[in-house]
């Protein structure tokens, strides 16, 4: 009898075992997803993870796991493997048509573009013997834009340079500043003959306005990292500071753009360019371009970046770690000797190096701690 029963309750398992193998991962569904589109460099976050079971068939032991960067990490470090990537798994009994909600806490470190494009799910046969395991597709992606950092010795020499080039030349009328009137002369356009007045007076009479200044400022950001011993944290301290400058001016109102050597996977040939403007969505575009640069695409040369075009009346910044008798010159030839310019050169606290450039250029060192 006791041996029938015995038979009898193998027989069953197997049977269940051979169930559960062929349905276990049917209808089950593993979403994440984060709760905003974008953060900046260390901001927290969360990461929304969702596991839906659709049959009534209940999972008793569902490991969960998925892959990300080292560079998000986690508050809740317990079931986490971490090298390059991070893989992140836990343990879920899930019951018939149940759904499991959680939110994981995470803390973006650097600058960059994140994606978690699969889940792993894995279950087990009756008494552990066997592992079943599938890969389940998701697509939770969070853009980390540069950290803000402090930009106000670097501000306040350029409003001094914009100021200075607004009393010297670059003024245009403003149509929308009416001042008065006045006569006639050759040289005025037919478009700003005041009609109304000139049948008063008998004379032709024009309309003058008030002149205003289009402040511009035009950054060149420099990424190249070629030397033997990499200085990666200069390079993201450039790149912070130049989407700091273009926050700051652009809520000032002044016209920016940006040009920069970084290249792209998608597009490795093509250049990255901002032409001056303060639309509303060019802080977003910046942003967003900058997180999607990472140092394994590498970067162009320095003077390929340095295009004046539509930069003209604007006051250049240039933003580079590399110091050289050949970067001088390039950024020097840049500039020419009508234009006002700084030249921002991030260097490790210590290290304090001297340049001697034109007096139209301002050269400013900017200390970061060694990682």
């Amino acid at each position: 009898m006791f041996v029938m029963l015995l038979a009898a309750l193998l027989l069953l398992v197997c049977v269940w075992n051979l169930y559960y193998e062929k349905h276990w991962y049917r209808q089950i569904e593993v979403t994440l997803d984060f709760d905003r589109p974008y953060v900046y460099a260390k901001d927290q976050t969360e990461l929304k993870e969702v596991i839906t079971n659709r049959k009534k068939l209940p999972i008793p032991v569902l490991e969960v796991g998925f892959h990300t960067r080292k560079e998000l990490i986690f508050e809740d470090t317990e079931n986490t493997n971490v090298s390059d990537y991070i893989y992140k798994r836990d343990i879920f009994a899930v019951l018939g048509r149940q759904k499991i909600t959680r939110t994981i806490p995470i803390c973006c470190m650097k600058r960059g573009y994140y994606k978690v494009e699969e889940a792993d799910i894995t279950a087990f046969s009756l008494l552990y013997r066997k592992r079943y395991a599938r890969s389940l597709s998701t697509q939770a992606v969070i853009y980390v834009y540069p950290m803000w950092v402090d930009v106000s010795e670097t501000m306040t020499v350029c409003e001094r340079m914009l100021g200075t080039m607004q009393c010297a030349k670059h003024l245009y009328e403003d149509p929308f500043a009416f001042r008065g009137i006045r006569e006639y002369t050759i040289n005025d356009p037919m478009k700003l003959i005041n009609w109304k007045a000139s049948a008063k007076t008998g004379e032709l009479m024009v309309n003058t306005f008030d002149s205003v200044m289009t402040q511009k400022v035009m950054i060149y950001l420099d990424v190249e990292d070629s030397g033997i011993l990499k200085q990666e944290e200069l390079v993201e301290e450039s790149i912070a500071v130049a989407a700091s400058m273009v926050r700051k001016l652009l809520r000032q109102g002044i016209e920016v753009g940006l040009s920069t050597n970084a290249r792209y996977k998608e597009n490795p040939s093509v250049q990255t360019r901002f032409s001056c403007n303060n639309s509303r969505s060019l802080l977003t575009e910046i942003e967003q371009s900058l997180a999607l640069y990472c140092k394994e695409n590498g970067s162009g040369a320095y003077e390929e970046c340095l295009d004046k075009t539509g930069a003209e009346e604007a006051v250049l910044i240039f933003i580079s770690k590399n110091i050289s008798q050949d970067r001088q010159r390039v950024i020097e030839d840049c500039l020419g000797k009508e234009q006002y310019g700084i030249w921002l050169c991030p260097a490790y606290r210590g290290d304090s190096p001297q340049v001697n450039v034109t007096k139209n250029l301002k050269f400013i060192v900017r200390e970061v701690e060694r990682g």
